[in-house]
């Protein structure tokens, strides 16, 4: 189960909150659902809403219906609901008596509830009153899970935080933001401009603290819009204060350094962002992509970065006056794409091309270069040593968390290459048994059943995934261990991330848009329902559907 709150502000401004419910489960057979969410919605909402209401609710029951009767093998996530709080406080006791009810209303029992994603807002993780804390006096078993995605991106925003020149850099790609956001005759000539250089006609993105990738994407555009920046806010400048004070930020050679050091850096945060929010991510991967990533980001203290490299080939010294001449190419995102790519995949350090430098626009004079040269050399270890300890730290799991790490196979098979077999685990295991105890697991059964299964990991599942090894015990090994199997699967059922109930927003978003506020939240319901579970369009048997409204009640569209 996952959550995060949703804010809404009605024309009688009474805030309401929403939660977003994920139901994950063990199933019993694979059986997986895609579908293409905008077409489907087209295709049946299409007339007036108030019409079409009845077979939205026919197909919402149907699915219901339909996953009573499947019978499932592997972990799964389902849209569970939508629920609406619409009283003036939504602390943590409301938050906690809305989920219960719910669950309750589903006939879900609250006492096998083992985990909760949060995205670490105090209201759900507070020690004494948060919703956490509350969830446990209904299941005592319950483990709180802090979303691996926003882990990531709290350890990327806080590791400038305490560098200057990269809180100034933030403030100025932030002003450049709004300066052309707020000003529709602005945003008009710099795409003009765009076009002309014959770059790609991009928007500046926002920087946001807490939103995923949000700064690689505004670094990414400015890099390769650069040229037609400079020379809008140039023009903008002989009349305009704030774009003559952003062009001198811009202009400078802190910018434009840091610019390319963030290109070669944070690609790999991005990558890792990307690796996080996969669906049913389970904790065994967490600390070998993480250790993984901190070791690529630590060679770039030994070895220059591909966008580093390219920052010396594009700087030209002529006497006193030193110009930037990027070629036209540094444009084009399969260019860029091809850097970022070379940066992850082959990262071993980069030598200098002696090729010649294609041509590009006029060289931009690049101001105060003598006295800012030195600024990588200053910034770029500080800052990856930022992101590393800040990475560490906040993946650094502790107790229950870190005693789950026996049951992984990675860690199985190390001890046995070390000869330590034997004793691994054994007293970590047996905590987790008791703490899982009220989940029906036997305690004193699990310290054989483990000895036995560290045999068969080392054997046959040496290379899997917690979560692999999860199904291959449930389908082969269900009399031989089936308590170890039961504790496998409270550990695989944690969220890692919260992830899927953050595209459920963005599906609820996308269904109550600004031109369809008159929802209400059951219409909401039953269409997220069907965007979320529902069949493919290819799949869907509009037919069946048909007849199943027009067996409701007497259609008068049909009566002869």
């Amino acid at each position: 189960m996952a959550d995060r709150r949703n804010l809404e502000v009605s024309e009688s401004y009474k805030m309401k909150m929403q939660w977003n419910l994920l139901e994950r489960s063990l199933p019993k057979k694979l059986h997986k659902m895609h579908l293409n969410a905008q077409l489907h919605l087209t295709a049946i909402t299409k007339s007036k809403l108030a019409k079409q209401q009845p077979l939205q609710k026919l197909l919402a029951s149907k699915l219901d219906k339909d996953e009573q009767e499947r019978q499932l093998e592997t972990l799964e996530t389902r849209f569970l609901c939508n629920i609406e709080i619409s009283t003036p406080k939504a602390d943590a006791e409301t938050i906690v008596n809305h989920v219960i009810t719910e669950l309750r209303v589903k006939g879900l029992d609250v006492s096998k509830l083992v985990g909760v994603g949060t995205d670490g807002a105090s209201v759900m993780t507070g020690r004494k009153n948060g919703v956490i804390v509350r969830l446990k006096e209904y299941s005592p078993a319950l483990v709180g899970i802090h979303c691996a995605a926003h882990r990531c991106a709290l350890a990327a925003s806080q590791a400038s935080k305490c560098i200057p020149q990269l809180k100034k850099y933030s403030d100025t790609v932030a002003n450049i933001f709004f300066y052309f956001s707020g000003s529709a005759l602005r945003s008009n000539k710099l795409r003009e401009i765009q076009m002309l250089l014959n770059l790609p006609t991009l928007k500046f993105a926002q920087i946001h603290s807490v939103r995923w990738l949000s700064l690689q994407k505004s670094v990414e555009i400015l890099y390769r819009t650069y040229p037609a920046l400079l020379i809008a806010l140039e023009h903008e400048g002989t009349t305009n204060p704030a774009a003559r004070g952003i062009h001198a930020e811009v202009s400078q050679y802190n910018f434009i350094a840091i610019t390319h050091m963030l290109m070669d850096i944070l690609p790999f945060l991005g990558r890792l962002s990307r690796i996080f929010q996969t669906k049913d991510l389970d904790l065994s991967k967490l600390r070998p992509i993480v250790e993984s990533t901190c070791e690529a980001l630590l060679d770039f203290k030994e070895a220059q970065g591909i966008y580093v490299d390219k920052l010396e080939e594009f700087i030209t010294i002529d006497g006193d006056e030193v110009t930037y001449n990027r070629p036209d190419s540094e444009s084009k995102k399969s260019v860029v794409q091809e850097a970022i790519d070379t940066n992850i995949d082959g990262f071993d350090g980069f030598e200098s091309s002696d090729e010649e430098i294609e041509a590009g626009h006029d060289g931009v004079q690049v101001r105060f270069f003598s006295q800012q040269k030195n600024i990588l050399r200053s910034i770029m270890p500080q800052y990856v040593d930022n992101i590393v300890k800040n990475l560490k730290d906040r993946f650094q799991e502790s107790g229950l968390i870190e005693k789950m790490q026996v049951l992984q196979p990675l860690h199985i098979t190390s001890a046995h290459k070390k000869g330590e077999l034997a004793k691994f685990g054994n007293e970590s295991v047996a905590v987790l048994a008791e703490h899982f105890a009220i989940q029906g697991i036997e305690t004193e059964q699990v310290p054989m059943e483990y000895k036995q299964c560290k045999r068969l990991v080392i054997g046959s599942f040496s290379t899997s995934s917690l979560s692999e090894v999860c199904e291959k015990l449930g389908s082969e090994y269900e009399d031989i261990l089936p308590n170890l199997i039961k504790l496998v699967q409270c550990c695989t059922l944690l969220p890692v991330n919260s992830a899927t109930c953050e595209r459920g927003f963005s599906t609820q978003n996308r269904i109550k848009s600004r031109l369809r506020t008159n929802l209400n939240n059951n219409s909401v319901n039953d269409l997220m329902r069907i965007s979320e579970d529902g069949p493919s369009i290819e799949n869907f048997d509009f037919a069946k559907a048909l007849k199943i409204w027009k067996d409701e009640k007497k259609r008068k569209l049909f009566q002869s």
